[in-house]
């Protein structure tokens, strides 16, 4: 089935409550349940039948003809019965099953009504709006023990329970066969009363929509009611069979959002409730909270006798991630704001492990480093190779949560002086492809702030930054080092440190390219490197002139890095800052 279905799995699991479904009467067809214009013509029928006349071959014409009238549910029914219970009497067989009906399975919940409920008793969905007349999805909802609030008229929206303070509301737009004040007929359908289509537009304003069984091609009152919307913040989705109805390819497009062709919508919901599923058990079942994992890991690293149990909690989360990781073998996505979704999904899977990383680096000793470069190592492990065409950008966001650990244990080691430990981390070799492991390359060639092209990362994220890669990094790490770091300044200092001390190395470590230098480079070059060289108080600065005084002995270089030669580290700094002053802001 389309891949947007994965995409559309992600981002209900990423945000629980916030998308609205819009079903129509495809949902209910498979049922048996009759559309409402089949339930009007079978009353004409029924109308003509008392009346001694034949209505065929065309029904509607002999209604109008005879009582120079459109035809809807309330003037056929005021001719056929009398009150209110003799209407909804009448109407019930079209809705309600036969006992013959219920032994074939016939108007009972499909499976797709059946997925819809699981999927709103899991708390994914908490607002329907539908077209249908029938009880379906509550019988459904009954028997996963919801009780909706459900709207049938414009009147029962008066004194009702804001939404978000619901569980459930359903808003049966076009009524309910028990009620016999719904609506059919397209002047019926061209307009709503007042408070109805307010109602429904705060829906389409405040949540992402997914609709299905609905063409749009009937309902003119909704579609300008929908076409009435100005908030864009949630995506939509609109499936359709076959081809797509104009009307609905227009609204999709005017809403910004994707067409999704779909088998049915058994087919549908079942698979969309599969993937959600999927995604819950990856990270249901975890026994650690973050902070009963960081206790742990302080409690294990003083002591020599928990080494084992050390490695035991880190090896264990790491495998947690890398299931989470190397699960996800769409790339067929493009890069843009369809991606947040799935890096949502990544950054929620680093939860437990990167306060790990983070408390880990700072209180590590000599002997715990390996199991850190060992976590970078595993999860920076290639994906799989796509089948068919695929985006290479979307397919670079599975090093996501690698490059986000990359730069927790920089900060980190930036912060508690560990530069042998970074001056390992900057080495590290990875494979270049899944197909053969043999051949590596260096790690901080895939993982650096460069990697993807700034103007697709502005546009993923909604940013308007010359280095955004970095940006977003400082904006996602800074509160999981609120325990270690605990001024903002300082945070800042540090990334800036590590990641001019990343472009340093991996001029050195990779070289020049083509006989031109080149090194990635993160947001110092705006915020520090540039405006503040001159400021002899500003500690980047001072870091790096320690250099000039200490030579051999700068801790750097003692650790190891650049040879540990400052001739060598000269020359790069050089090299580097020629390529850096080059670079404008505009």
């Amino acid at each position: 089935m389309n891949n947007l279905i994965t995409t559309l799995a992600f981002s209900i699991y990423s945000n629980k409550g916030v998308y609205a479904l819009l079903i129509g009467s495809g949902v209910s067809r498979k049922s048996g349940i009759p559309t409402g214009w089949d339930v009007v013509i079978d009353l004409i029928k029924r109308l003509a039948v008392v009346n001694n006349e034949n209505c065929e071959p065309n029904p509607v014409h002999w209604f109008k003809e005879k009582y120079r009238e459109d035809p809807d549910y309330s003037t056929i029914l005021s001719k056929l019965v009398n009150t209110p219970s003799e209407r909804i009497n009448l109407l019930k067989p079209y809705f309600e099953p036969t006992s013959e009906e219920l032994e074939r399975g016939l108007k009972q919940p499909t499976q797709a009504h059946k997925s819809i409920a699981k999927l709103i008793k899991q708390g994914y969905i908490k607002v329907v709006i539908t077209t249908n007349f029938d009880r379906l999805l509550e019988t459904a909802l009954q028997n996963e023990g919801i009780a909706p609030v459900v709207f049938r008229h414009a009147d029962d929206i008066d004194g009702a329970f804001p939404l978000v303070h619901s569980e459930l509301t359903i808003i049966k737009i076009n009524g309910d066969y028990q009620d016999s004040r719904f609506l059919n007929t397209k002047k019926e359908l061209s307009d709503y009363p007042e408070k109805l289509k307010k109602l429904i537009l705060q829906i389409i304003n405040e949540y992402g929509l997914i609709s299905c069984g609905w063409s749009g091609k009937w309902d003119e009152g909704l579609l300008n009611t929908i076409r009435q919307s100005e908030n864009f913040r949630f995506g939509s989705f609109w499936t359709h069979i076959g081809n797509c109805e104009p009307e609905l390819a227009d609204l999709a497009l005017y809403r910004k959002g994707q067409n999704l062709e779909i088998q049915n919508a058994d087919d549908f919901f079942t698979e969309l409730l599969e993937k959600v599923e999927a995604l819950e058990r990856i990270n249901d079942n975890h026994p650690l909270t973050a902070d009963i994992a960081v206790a742990r890991l302080k409690k294990y690293i003083v002591k020599e006798e928990g080494r084992i149990l050390l490695h035991d909690l880190l090896c264990n989360e790491q495998e947690n991630v890398y299931e989470k990781i190397q699960d996800i073998r769409d790339f067929h996505i493009p890069p843009d704001v369809r991606l947040i979704p799935r890096l949502k999904f990544y950054e929620q899977s680093l939860d437990i492990l990167l306060p790990l990383i983070i408390h880990g680096v700072y209180w590590a000793k000599l002997e715990h480093e390996q199991y850190f470069v060992n976590i970078l190592s595993r999860l920076s492990e290639p994906p799989s190779n796509p089948n068919g065409q695929f985006y290479e950008d979307t397919r670079w966001f599975h090093y996501y949560p690698a490059i986000i650990l990359f730069y927790a244990i920089g900060i980190s080691c930036i912060k508690t002086e560990k530069f042998s430990f970074l001056n390992q981390i900057f080495k590290i070799k990875i494979a270049e492809n899944s197909r053969d492991y043999s051949s590596k390359m260096y790690l901080i060639e895939k993982v650096n702030p460069c990697a993807v092209d700034g103007d697709t990362i502005n546009g993923i994220f909604g940013k308007s930054s010359m280095t955004p890669f970095s940006l977003v990094l400082e904006q996602k790490l800074e509160p999981f080092f609120s325990q270690v770091i605990y001024n903002q300044n300082d945070f800042r200092d540090a990334l800036d440190t590590f990641e001019y001390l990343l472009s340093l190395n991996y001029l050195h470590i990779i070289g020049s390219f083509n006989g031109r230098n080149w090194v990635p480079y993160g947001q110092y070059k705006w915020r520090n490197f540039c405006n503040s060289r001159t400021d002899e108080h500003f500690p980047m600065k001072t870091f790096f002139d320690k250099a000039e005084l200490q030579k051999e002995e700068w801790l750097p270089i003692k650790s190891g890095m650049f040879n540990g030669s400052f001739e060598i580290y000269s020359d790069i700094k050089n090299r580097a800052d020629e390529f850096l002053s080059k670079i404008n802001r505009y």
